[in-house]
Parts: C-alpha cells; structure tokens; sequence
C-alpha cells in the first residue's frame, strides 16, 4: 500500500466520531503511548498553559495531528501535512480541528 493510500484509509473514518480509529489513536500519540514519558509530560504542560487560547491550541493540535500521521504512515511531517489538505475536505478542517482539540483537552481534564 502506497503511503498516500495508508492515509487516506486512515482518514476515510468518520473523523467527527471520537471512537473512530484515528482519532483514538491521535489521543494514544498525545498520552504519549508513541513516544513516551517526555512527550507526555510536554503535551500535558502545553495544553495547561494554553487551553484558553483557541489559536495556540489549534496551531498545537495541527503540528501533533501531521506528526502522529507521519510516524504512523512512515513519511514526512510535510508529505503527511500535504496528504492531509488534499484528503480531508476543506470545509471540515476547521471542524477537525476543533475535534482534536477537544481530544487534547480531554488529555488534561481533571487534572
């Protein structure tokens, strides 16, 4: 399977529904399930002190969103960002976005 076809599969979920696949493994990445620790930690320090700005959060949720894809596909952040504009609808970006935003903030809730 090409890379442009293993995203595509992994965006081809209803993105909208938080147990769709890729969404639960978007909160794996930012758990820090991927990563580690460290990553964890870091996610968890940026979201406390950002959660009330919209734009930091959305910038924070994008840059992790193209990361995680690009690890699970095996690619470049900047083929996996390109891959993601060109598959995802324009109109439901903006929408996608404040999905995972809601994911990250579900990482630090109650904390």
């Amino acid at each position: 399977m090409l890379i442009k076809e293993r995203i595509a599969n992994d965006l081809s979920g209803n993105l909208f529904d938080a147990n769709c696949p890729t969404r639960r493994f978007f909160r794996c990445w930012l758990d820090g399930s991927y990563n580690g620790e460290e990553h964890y930690r870091r996610n968890v320090a940026f979201i406390q002190k950002n959660k009330d700005d919209k734009r930091r959060m959305r910038s924070f949720v994008i840059s992790e969103f193209v990361l995680y894809t690009a690890c699970d596909s095996h690619c470049s952040p900047s083929y996996a960002a390109k891959m993601i504009k060109e598959i995802v609808p324009a109109n439901d970006l903006e929408r996608l976005n404040d999905e995972l935003i809601e994911d990250a903030l579900d990482l630090v809730e109650g904390m």
